[in-house]
């Protein structure tokens, strides 16, 4: 089944682990990548996805990475991502929501809910991604 993917993850290394997951478990299927929120935005409204891996807390724009200044970037992170569902579900109701935030149950009380949620840790990524898309098949 061709999916239409896209993993909003604004660092590096739990990019390259959601990366690796998607290489994994779902073999020679295309994705995007947005490193930020208004990224994420403008290829939502865009496309259609049918899977999106989704972490929470990111930049409004993407206007340093955590490796040129770790700083600044850290200072533009907000609690925003998960503000983007419903423009997800409006583009594609069937959408599948998996949500990639460390945050705790709290930290995201009153945003809207992904459908599942994972790790993106190397190895933990692709596990949890499998398990998901054994689900939902």
């Amino acid at each position: 089944m061709q999916r239409n993917i896209l993993i909003v993850e604004d660092q590096r290394l739990p990019l390259k682990a959601l990366e690796l997951a998607v290489k994994r478990t779902m073999p020679g299927e295309q994705y995007d990548v947005a490193r930020c929120y208004s990224d994420a935005e403008q290829q939502i409204a865009r496309n259609s996805y049918s899977l999106v891996l989704l972490d929470h807390r990111m930049p409004r724009d993407m206007v340093c990475t955590e490796e040129e200044d770790f700083d600044r970037f850290s200072e533009s992170l907000e609690n925003i991502g998960y503000g983007l569902i419903p423009a997800i579900r409006a583009r594609n109701p069937a959408a599948t929501v998996v949500g990639t935030s460390s945050l705790g149950e709290q930290e995201l009380a009153g945003f809207p809910q992904p459908d599942y949620c994972m790790g993106k840790t190397f190895g933990q990524a692709a596990k949890e991604l499998e398990a998901i898309l054994q689900k939902i098949r």
